[in-house]
């Protein structure tokens, strides 16, 4: 197909020809095959440049020209698009758009380079080639490219994407118009009498508006050929001019050219703007969506005029018709009583400091519900009114006030629970005093922190005398009685740092931080004797082992040497304390 198309538009080009050397007035050739190669896959690219060789040499040939010169034109003419073709591709990354007016630019300048070269290799092959036969190339093979490529691809993506077919109203309007763009062009270049080239101008720019780019591209076409129609036949406004062929035929290409410039940068511009008009009705659609699902709304406060403007989910917030816009005093008064005065200073800082704002506040619905809301703002300057406002957004977070409450109130459960068990876990259930566990972290700590500042550090380890003849005398229940009172009269004698500990059984062990053995000893010897002081029956004694913390010990250590002398003490007697060596 390429082939194909490329070798009629060729034939009826220079059909109509008036240039010199068999140069057309716009070879619409090199426009189709760039338009393939930027349409195509890469991997057919090759295909299509093959197809246009063919047919290039075989339009050559039927003209007249030798090889050496045929062979010159197609390698020309295939370059010129290949070149082209890769510059775009080069400079524009993503997909060319002639919407887009930087893109649009590239584009002409591409095609701009391309047909530099082209000439320049064409001029190579022709014999007492000229400076005419370099621009009549050059011009004609530009004209070429910027009015039929873009016809093309426009069409090619509306198509595509059925822009053009999706009503029949449609379709109907784009054949209408350029049923009208043709007949003015044929109604201007159909009499040499009057200067109506101004014309076609308005006809192409009533299809820009309609028809956006596809309106431009495609009337700047017509225009094109109906132009070199008439060129052909002697006849159109340009007749008027007093000059030969050759500067007609340039005069048609620099009107050309201006039709092109200025309808196409108009339809990007009119594309533009329908994208844009598109992506902002598209983004307000899905900013109302996006509101609902977060249970979010905005609003604007007009500072000058106190005009207060609501979105729809602001009114579902606050439970009222969104039909009755509210006043300023109207979207105070909706807080709770207590929660005014926030929103008050809130809203007069930001405006006095001309900074952001972020309050929670209550508010009451009409129905009497009571809903927790956040809202955030800034303080901003209308772009086009220089009035200032504030925007702020508002967030129903009722819910989250209440898992937020829940939490609390089961983080103190926890906390409670935790405290609880914790003691448990670190207390003897009989006595009340620290258990094992908790004596050995405690000794563990003390010891570490001793060896730190240097601090010396003590403990004894008490057991009652003859323990086992009280429960069997007595019973276990007594003898439970007897541990527990021993553990309070123990603790009634120790400093207010000290620390008392049941290890099981009968065995007790006292900590003395921040004492050597001397004051150990005196304590110890405290509790021995209020032990024994007791008037309650039965009467009991303890045997007391003493030791101090030396450099480097570890606890079990220490607590060895304890037993040791505890050991000692029991031997010795009873009732009685000793110091370990």
């Amino acid at each position: 197909m390429t082939g194909a198309c490329y070798y009629v538009a060729a034939a009826i080009a220079l059909a109509l020809s008036h240039g010199q050397d068999g140069i057309a007035t716009v070879w619409p050739s090199s426009g189709i095959l760039l338009a393939a190669l930027l349409i195509s896959d890469g991997r057919l690219r090759l295909w299509h440049v093959g197809a246009a060789a063919i047919a290039s040499m075989a339009v050559n040939f039927n003209l007249g020209n030798d090889l050496w010169i045929s062979l010159g034109f197609t390698i020309a003419n295939v370059a010129e698009s290949s070149l082209a073709a890769w510059l775009v591709t080069r400079r524009i990354s993503r997909q060319i758009s002639f919407s887009d007016p930087l893109r649009l630019l590239n584009f002409c300048i591409a095609a701009l380079v391309a047909t530099i070269a082209s000439a320049s290799i064409a001029t190579v092959f022709v014999p007492a080639s000229s400076a005419v036969f370099w621009f009549s190339w050059f011009s004609t093979d530009l004209l070429g490219i910027l009015l039929v490529t873009p016809l093309i691809m426009i069409a090619a993506r509306a198509i595509s994407n059925r822009e053009v077919r999706r009503s029949t109203r449609t379709a109907g309007e784009t054949a209408g118009i350029f049923v009208m763009v043709a007949m003015v062009c044929a109604l201007t270049f159909a009499q040499s009498i009057y200067p109506l080239l101004f014309m076609p101008m308005l006809a192409i720019l009533i299809a820009v508006t309609r028809l956006g780019l596809l309106g431009a591209a495609g009337g700047v076409v017509i225009a094109g050929v109906i132009a070199s129609v008439a060129s052909a036949m002697d006849s159109g406004p340009v007749m008027l001019i007093d000059a030969g062929p050759q500067t007609r035929s340039l005069f048609v290409q620099f009107y050309l050219l201006a039709l092109f410039a200025a309808a196409l940068p108009i339809g990007a511009l009119l594309a533009a703007r329908r994208r844009l008009h598109g992506q902002l009705a598209e983004s307000v659609r899905l900013l109302h969506m996006a509101e609902t699902a977060a249970n979010v709304g905005h609003w604007h406060l007009d500072i000058a005029g106190e005009a207060v403007t609501w979105s729809p989910e602001v009114f579902k917030i606050h439970g009222m018709a969104s039909d009755n816009p509210p006043t300023l005093d109207d979207a105070i008064n909706a807080y709770h009583p207590g929660d005014r005065h926030i929103v008050s200073q809130a809203l007069e800082n930001a405006i006095a400091d001309q900074q952001g704002f972020e309050f929670k506040a209550r508010i009451i619905r009409p129905d009497g519900s009571v809903r927790h809301i956040l809202s955030r703002g800034e303080f901003e300057i209308n772009a086009l009114t220089r009035l200032p406002g504030l925007f702020g957004i508002i967030q129903d977070i009722t819910v989250q006030v209440a898992q937020e409450q829940s939490l609390r109130a089961a983080s103190v459960m926890a906390e409670t629970a935790a405290a609880e068990a914790r003691v448990l876990a670190e207390t003897d259930q009989l006595t009340g005093i620290a258990n094992r566990r908790r004596v050995s972290q405690v000794l563990e700590s003390e010891i570490d922190r001793a060896e730190r500042t240097g601090q010396p550090l003590a403990i004894a380890i008490f057991d009652l005398d003859h323990f086992k003849q009280i429960n069997d005398r007595f019973g276990h229940n007594v003898g439970d009685r007897v541990l527990k009172r021993v553990a309070a009269d123990a603790s009634r004698e120790l400093r207010h740092d000290d620390m008392l500990g049941r290890f099981g059984g009968e065995e007790f062990v006292i900590l003395f931080p921040a004492a050597g053995a001397e004051v150990a000893l005196k304590v110890a010897e405290r509790v021995r004797h209020r032990i024994e002081a007791s008037s309650i029956e039965p009467p009991v004694t303890i045997s007391i082992g003493v030791a101090e913390l030396v450099l480097g010990e570890t606890d079990e250590s220490l607590l060895r040497r304890a037993d040791e002398a505890l050991y000692l003490a029991a031997s010795s007697g009873r009732n009685t304390l000793r110091l370990a060596s």
